[in-house]
């Protein structure tokens, strides 16, 4: 098993890293505007102080001079200093936004997967019931429509129209923190990013449960008088969750990366406000901070789901 992830690691992640890493720092710096023009506060630059700023910011360099001195930062284990006036580290502002980015992230998995799985059981058990064609046409619903639309939605509905959560933020100044706000700050955000993976696991979970419902050891089992919900839940189950924890392995840098645009919606002090400030601030290194952390996560979580099928399946082995 050790070895197996160490050649994944060595062998195809670093590599794919670097290409990942040279191809975007590429895009990045390619993209119209520059960080010089776009810094706040800072309007109508003559020539001479832009060229200045540059130079103090580093970016009137050759291309494949700057990437290095980043590459040379990122081995080092220092992302940079954000471009921004007050120049901090782009490490401590991603730490600062962590928190209530994983919390979001968190909160949509756990709705995903709590809700994702036994819905997708319930519509592989009573297949083609009326069971099964309600959960199939909400499932299309949710994988269909755009986060951002279902969270205006919510917005609407629950914030403008009832007035029983809030519409956006995380505590305001003096409020005291309890569990129950917690829980209704992040209600609607947690939602909106959750409904594709509630939608994406039920659909997949009740297309590989229908797989292995009716094979032979199953038929066996029920030959022995197993009762039907040891035959699902002990012994068809086990079998049918391996595709999904692929899914798991690639739900999570992707919830991640989908916080961008809920965070946006909900006003969520999280990553994903951080990259689209930096996006529009032409900050180089916190959007390759950003997205290097997003590429290392998809990595990983294509490890751990193969790590996770040995788990599943003792037949699974990687030595």
């Amino acid at each position: 098993m050790w070895r197996y992830i160490l050649r994944r690691i060595f062998v195809q992640g670093i590599p794919v890293l670097l290409g990942f890493s040279f191809f975007l720092y590429l895009v990045v710096t390619l993209a119209p505007g520059s960080p010089v023009t776009h810094l706040r506060g800072v309007p109508n630059l003559d020539s001479a102080v832009i060229e200045q700023r540059k130079a103090q910011l580093g970016i009137d360099q050759p291309f494949l001079v700057q990437y290095l001195q980043w590459l040379g930062r990122i081995v080092r284990g220092d992302l940079g200093l954000s471009f921004d006036s007050a120049r901090r580290p782009v490490a401590d502002l991603i730490k600062e936004r962590m928190p209530a980015t994983i919390t979001l992230s968190l909160a949509s998995i756990i709705l995903g997967w709590g809700i994702g799985i036994p819905v997708g059981i319930l519509s592989a058990r009573y297949q083609y019931s009326i069971l099964d064609y309600l959960i199939t046409f909400f499932a299309f619903v949710g994988i269909s429509i755009p986060s951002f639309f279902f969270g205006l939605i919510l917005l609407y509905v629950f914030a403008l129209k009832l007035n029983v959560l809030p519409a956006g933020g995380f505590f305001l100044a003096g409020e005291v923190k309890t569990l129950a706000g917690y829980i209704s700050y992040l209600c609607l955000p947690a939602l909106t990013l959750g409904l594709g993976s509630i939608a994406g696991v039920a659909r997949y979970m009740r297309a590989s449960l229908l797989e292995v419902i009716n094979q032979d050891y199953l038929r066996t089992a029920r030959a022995k008088g197993l009762a039907e919900r040891i035959v699902i839940y002990k012994h068809a189950l086990r079998n049918a969750l391996l595709p999904i924890l692929t899914l798991l392995g690639f739900m999570i840098p992707s919830i991640f990366s989908g916080a961008v645009i809920v965070e946006s919606i909900f006003a969520w002090p999280g990553l994903g406000s951080l990259a689209i400030q930096a996006v529009n601030e032409r900050n180089y290194p916190v959007i390759m901070g950003i997205n290097m952390m997003f590429a290392v996560l998809i990595f990983l979580g294509s490890i751990i789901a193969d790590i996770s099928y040995a788990f599943a399946d003792p037949r699974i082995r990687y030595d």
